[in-house]
């Protein structure tokens, strides 16, 4: 079902989820079974994956309920055939983490969370902003029609 993944294809991958796409798309479940999705910028630092989020909102009541989430990648749509345009899809689970925003690791992150969004600068202090790691656990790339490459991730 799937093709072997090669050095080509896995350093595609790696350079999406260090940035190299053009949306991405956070899925959560919802208390009622029902998929949540909502945009969002992850960040990659430090050879790990983080996003910053509210804490009131409905994506993170849903990973206080169930911390596995998917991160959906699309790329820059280059084909007529829009479904044959690559994108990525990453399985995982995701853990707030405790900090306060005095702590030296939060003030590193939210400097280089404001190189993907310089607006950070001012909600990444709201009381309600946290930092959220994300730990993959499987990725599937759709790199076009007949062009699907699984990749697991080693679990720690």
């Amino acid at each position: 079902m799937y093709q072997k993944i090669n050095k080509e294809v896995d350093n595609k991958i790696q350079a999406i989820i260090e940035g190299d796409y053009d949306v991405s798309i956070l899925g959560t479940l919802g208390k009622e079974g029902y998929p949540f999705l909502s945009k969002i910028l992850p960040m990659y630092h430090n050879n790990k994956i983080y996003i910053l989020i509210s804490d009131l909102s409905e994506h993170t009541q849903n990973i206080k309920l169930n911390d596995k989430v998917s991160f959906y990648f699309s790329m820059k749509e280059i084909n007529n055939t829009k479904l044959n345009n690559p994108r990525l899809t990453v399985n995982g689970s995701i853990s707030k983490i405790q900090l306060n925003k005095s702590n030296l690791q939060y003030i590193d992150l939210l400097k280089n969370y404001q190189k993907i969004d310089k607006g950070s600068k001012m909600w990444g202090m709201f009381s309600d902003f946290n930092f959220y790691f994300f730990t993959p656990s499987r990725a599937l790339f759709i790199e076009g029609f007949g062009k699907a490459y699984q990749k697991n991730y080693p679990t720690i």
